[in-house]
């Protein structure tokens, strides 16, 4: 599903974001959006910028301009987000952002893969790739599956290969414009950037939303 189609089901965004896991809205602002996705973490403003002038633990520090590869936000915390929301600020000429769900053999293949995931304080933990989210309440898996992957923080020391998720195919293309809002389910779908030109314009704000 492409970024246009999702838009052409924002009536129903909701629905949408549940049955493909992104949705794409012209027509909302992100105040409208937020009391339906949780607790909100604070925003940043998302800047292609050259490796030597990003911040090394950052994306940008380690690809510069070049290519993202699949990830999941903030792979390395004991509770990533569950929702991504992005919303193009100033876009001129701009890569989309690309989506990955994955299909269940690739799944299948990451629950069997075990991370070796490091933090920013250099502290290492082993966590599957995929696991079953808890019930609230009674704690059980309620058949949802959260991704967590990262080449840069997550090395995969048995299962599935960095090379082997690489060679995935998008499954789902968000195209920018000024004013434009994708949510995302973090947990569902990996992301990536393509190459960013260094006379395009490309400033996404980001939003981070927790399940309550």
């Amino acid at each position: 599903m492409t970024g246009e189609s999702a838009t052409q089901c924002s009536d129903d965004w909701r629905e949408t974001l549940d049955r493909y896991g992104f949705v794409v809205l012209d027509d909302h602002s992100l105040a409208q959006v937020a009391p339906a996705l949780g607790r909100p973490g604070t925003s940043a403003l998302l800047t292609p910028h050259d490796r030597h002038r990003a911040d090394p633990w950052s994306l940008s520090g380690v690809y510069g301009q070049d290519a993202f590869p699949w990830h999941t936000d903030g792979a390395v915390s004991a509770r990533p987000p569950r929702w991504l929301v992005l919303r193009a600020v100033q876009i001129n000429d701009a890569p989309p952002t690309e989506l990955l769900d994955p299909a269940p053999a690739l799944l299948a293949e990451l629950r069997r893969t075990v991370l070796k995931v490091t933090d920013r304080r250099g502290r290492v933990r082993y966590l599957p790739a995929a696991n079953h989210e808890p019930e609230p309440e009674s704690g059980r898996g309620d058949g949802r599956w959260r991704l967590r992957w990262d080449p840069r923080t997550c090395v995969p020391r048995a299962g599935v290969t960095i090379d082997e998720v690489s060679a995935r195919a998008p499954t789902g293309t968000v195209q920018w414009h000024e004013g434009r809002i994708a949510i995302v389910d973090n947990h569902r779908l990996m992301h990536r950037r393509p190459p960013v030109p260094r006379e395009s314009e490309r400033v996404l704000e980001r939003t981070y939303f927790w399940d309550e």
